[in-house]
């Protein structure tokens, strides 16, 4: 049996005809492990865009996650293990990108608070943003279980 070479996790970042040469190379080299680890990196390169909503992230997000980070069926070890690192390097930067959208936020709303505005309105306030952000009964699949749990904690401070 030919050993497997998996490609390392993409770097995040590089413009986006960067990607498509490379899911082009891959393509032409029959490489699919390679084709996925470049689609994720694009997808999430694109999510990171300062300009999107979070829901326009979100997006790119589950798109990486649902179409490039699925193990074919019945995969070996070794597989099940790059599509799953695959996965874990898109929950990280999910998680990154929406605490530092939360943390924003939450010192947004701490200095409102200090300028005298009322807890109340700042309440409904983050009650609209953070129930777009973060899901109140799950932790969802494009986060992990630690920036989860730090963005549940960011938002009860203020609902």
């Amino acid at each position: 049996m030919p050993t497997r070479v998996f490609p390392p996790m993409p770097e995040i970042g590089r413009p986006e005809t960067y990607y498509a040469k490379m899911v082009h190379r891959a393509d032409k080299a029959g490489d699919t492990f390679a084709h996925e680890a470049y689609k994720v990196g694009q997808y999430v390169t694109l999510a990171m865009a300062p300009n999107l909503t979070w829901e326009q992230k979100l997006r790119y997000l589950t798109h990486a996650l649902k179409r490039h980070c699925q193990p074919p069926p019945f995969p070996d070890d070794e597989v099940w293990m790059f599509y799953r690192q695959l996965a874990e390097l898109v929950r990280q930067h999910a998680g990154q990108e929406a605490l530092r959208l939360a943390s924003t936020e939450d010192d947004n709303y701490a200095a409102r608070l200090q300028m005298g505005q009322t807890r109340d309105k700042i309440m409904e306030d983050a009650e609209l943003f953070f129930g777009r952000l973060v899901p109140f009964e799950y932790n969802p699949e494009w986060f992990n279980e630690e920036d989860y749990r730090q963005l549940k904690m960011i938002r009860d401070q203020w609902i």
